[in-house]
């Protein structure tokens, strides 16, 4: 029944990914330059897609078709409803309803597209074969662009729109920091960086002799390592770093504990040993430069009293207390999702994302495959969490974030099918045991001697 379903689904997709996934990919790599406008809202591709989805995608929820809802589905509408009321608390009920609306669009839209159209290891093989290859056909645009300081995908872009060309950024390491198609270095490296897992659990299958698979998770660094941005920089060196642990101690019993407690351990000597605490030193080791690690740990501390003084709702979209001379440009995902919804808000993100990795974990006795992908799911997520203290995730990056938690769902709540028996094996199960079969047959062999 199950794999009459996914065939069914596979017929409606475009290199084995849903329609609509690969519609909501082409807009997330499109400049903000591409889209419509309806008032005041700036409505770009992605959200054109999420938005008419987005009841379709309610209908099938909670209709139970492609999974019964859960624990996390509550919670990711739990998020959206606070952010709701917290928007509206902010700037009353007309333009509270206007924001939080598209916000609720694009957290919940996102997190149901990839938990309600990624249903199995097959759809998800077939997200990250498509998601790799975005990233590594990239490449023919980005390394030139690169190394000649003309941004191809993005100005030739918006040339055809209408849009801005890219801002001038400053160099680094001699080369040209890459847009491709987005609208930052950061976002390209994000988007390139997110793919690494799924290059090296789903399509390499961890196989250093996979040279297809491995020229595929080389092509995902290089994308990261164009970018030139320490925030794709960590969500790299992250993945890389689990994976190796993954693969030296892995048949070790606990050896997840095990990481837990060297984590701790690291942070709690830092933390008697340094005159700075882990937060700052953290910032401080990754990030490329002091001025931007500085003004990072002063978003912190003006950004957790902002938290401390509107714990419940937050502030909204409003301005928040600072010196006249810093930017209101908050760099650390985190902070703002509790600075702008309040701590309920940002605890049921929270729980979302680590409770849905946790009870996947738990789950035993999974094809090898299904472990595979768990990994890379889990590992990726991890990565861009850890990136999210130092870099706020906006446009395109918020979007894929949740739709990556999403995409890991079916690894929660659909079983592996068991193979069917074939005919021969059958046969041989009707034939009764040897210690049944003697004794039936003495009586018929004394009749005929």
């Amino acid at each position: 029944m199950a794999s009459t379903a996914a065939a069914r689904r596979r017929r409606g997709t475009i290199f084995g990914v849903p329609i609509v996934v690969a519609l909501f990919f082409f807009g997330m790599m499109m400049p903000t330059s591409v889209g419509l406008s309806v008032g005041s809202l700036r409505l770009s591709m992605y959200r054109v897609v999420l938005l008419v989805m987005f009841v379709p995608m309610l209908f099938m929820l909670f209709s139970g078709k492609r999974g019964k809802p859960h624990i996390f589905d509550a919670l990711a509408l739990g998020h959206s409803f606070l952010a709701l009321l917290a928007l509206i608390n902010w700037g009353g009920l007309v333009q509270g309803l206007e924001s939080g609306g598209i916000y609720i669009v694009e957290f919940a839209g996102s997190y149901l597209l990839g938990r309600l159209y990624i249903r199995s290891y097959e759809d998800f093989r077939a997200l990250a074969q498509a998601f790799v290859m975005i990233v590594v056909g990239m490449l023919l645009f980005t390394i030139p662009e690169a190394l000649t300081s003309i941004h191809i995908l993005h100005d030739g872009i918006a040339s055809v729109t209408g849009g801005a060309p890219a801002p001038r950024i400053d160099q680094r390491m001699g080369l040209e920091r890459t847009f491709g198609p987005f609208d930052h270095p950061i976002l390209y490296g994000v988007f390139s960086a997110a793919a690494f897992s799924m290059a090296y659990f789903v399509l390499a299958e961890k196989r250093l002799t996979n040279m297809s698979g491995m020229a595929k998770v080389i092509g995902v660094a290089t994308g990261t390592f164009l970018s030139a941005s320490g925030g794709p920089y960590v969500v790299l060196i992250m993945q890389m770093f689990v994976a190796v642990w993954e693969r030296v101690l892995g048949k070790i019993k606990g050896h997840w504990r095990i990481l837990m407690a060297f984590f701790a351990l690291i942070y709690l000597c830092i933390d008697l040993f340094s005159n700075r605490t882990p937060f700052h030193v953290f910032v401080t080791y990754f990030t490329f430069s002091t001025v931007s690690a500085y003004n990072r740990i002063l978003l912190f501390e003006y950004g957790t009293a902002e938290v401390a003084r509107h714990p419940i709702l937050g502030i909204g979209l409003g301005d928040w207390v600072r010196p006249v001379w810093m930017s209101d440009s908050m760099d650390n995902f985190w902070l703002l999702i509790a600075m702008r919804y309040g701590l309920p808000a940002w605890a049921m993100l929270v729980g979302l994302m680590l409770g849905l990795v946790f009870a996947v974990g738990r789950r035993k006795n999974l094809p090898e495959t299904w472990r595979r992908a768990r990994h890379a799911w889990a590992f990726t997520l991890f990565g861009i969490t850890v990136a999210a203290a130092t870099v706020h995730l906006w446009n395109a990056l918020f979007v894929l974030f949740l739709f990556l938690i999403g995409s890991g769902a079916w690894l929660y709540d659909v079983k592996p099918e068991r193979p069917r028996p074939s005919v021969l094996s059958k046969g041989i199960a009707r034939i009764p045991p040897l210690h049944r079969a003697v004794p039936r047959l003495r009586p018929a062999l004394g009749r005929l001697f």
